[in-house]
């Protein structure tokens, strides 16, 4: 017996092909957004890891009915949304489609790195930026009155014996939690974790940023008001963000204690 005759209009190429074609306007905003200088291009990191995990066979195979039905969603919203939300949105949503058609076996993780390529993290920043300040002044400062200092919490300002600690833009946290969400997904897309594991995986990341947000604005209120030993400089604020990023980097992907000492122990019958 042979096998049926695939038609060339159902591959995942050509489906693929069509959902680039619908979403020219999206691909022509993102060129323009990168190059206006708004946005950090962190994207570019996460759209090149999102390539380098992308798969490489069966794009001449029919695409999965699930799948189809995904991308007609998709295309759908984005269709119907195009005039009344905002291109980033628009972009998300048309990220979608292109998940459901390339998607390899992580599917959720690989379709967080494409979402990670968008520009966030500018708007981000301004939306939720000083609300994200707000949590980090008063969780540092519950954490400095445990240590013994009457320190008190206004706003994103941390205030101490007269003497007064601004958190400013950088210590909301938000780089801090693309970088590490964007090399968890890239870990758990190597991996081949499945969507369970890549959310356990992902609160891993999201707490272990919160956890380290916090400590370094404690950390920084010390060195400002020079309660340890050490001079206040830009270089020494770069160490100490460094230093977290790199415990908080240890602390969420501990593969012993994470995704892979769970995955096996769920593949049993």
């Amino acid at each position: 017996m042979t096998a049926p005759r695939v038609s060339p209009v159902s591959t995942r190429l050509a489906i693929l092909a069509a959902v680039l074609l619908a979403g020219w306007p999206v691909l022509r905003w993102y060129g323009l957004r990168l190059g206006d200088g708004s946005d950090e291009p962190l994207g570019l990191l996460a759209l090149g890891a999102a390539l380098a995990f992308a798969p490489r066979a069966g794009w001449l195979e029919p695409l999965a009915e699930r799948r189809l039905h995904g991308v007609a969603l998709s295309l759908a919203a984005y269709s119907l949304a195009y005039a009344f939300v905002p291109p980033l949105l628009r972009a998300a949503i048309w990220v979608l489609a292109l998940a459901c058609c390339a998607a390899p076996k992580a599917a959720l993780a690989w379709s967080t790195l494409l979402a990670l390529s968008l520009p966030w993290v500018a708007t981000v920043q301004f939306y939720l930026g000083y609300p994200l300040r707000c949590v980090t002044t008063l969780a540092a400062a519950g954490i400095l009155r445990l240590c013994g200092l009457a320190v008190h919490a206004q706003g994103t300002v941390l205030g101490w014996a007269g003497e007064r600690v601004l958190i400013d833009a950088p210590c909301s946290g938000i780089q801090m939690a693309w970088t590490l969400l964007a090399i968890a997904a890239t870990t758990a897309v190597a991996r081949g974790a499945g969507a369970r594991e890549s959310l356990r995986l992902f609160r891993r990341a999201g707490t272990a940023v919160l956890a380290a947000n916090t400590v370094r604005a404690v950390a920084l209120f010390c060195v400002e008001m020079r309660l340890w030993p050490v001079a206040s400089s830009p270089g020494v604020h770069d160490a100490i963000g460094l230093t977290l990023f790199a415990l908080a980097a240890w602390a969420a992907l501990d593969w012993r204690r994470g995704v892979c000492a769970t995955a096996p122990r769920e593949a049993l019958p």
